[in-house]
């Protein structure tokens, strides 16, 4: 007979760590993007006829 409770365990477990690389991804890059120098950012408009602003 399959052993379910440890099945769940191990998919539980795979889970979790594949949540956790991927929030660590997601600050690593939000961190490095922070530290660029260079960053230019573009306002979107809220309506269609607006034109972007774009700043330095």
């Amino acid at each position: 007979m399959a052993d379910y409770k440890k099945m769940y365990f191990a998919l539980f477990n795979a889970v979790t760590t594949a949540i956790n690389d991927l929030q660590d991804a997601q600050r690593d890059g939000e961190s490095e993007y922070i530290e660029t120098q260079d960053v230019s950012l573009t306002i979107l408009p809220t309506s269609a006829d607006e034109k972007p602003k774009i700043t330095e």
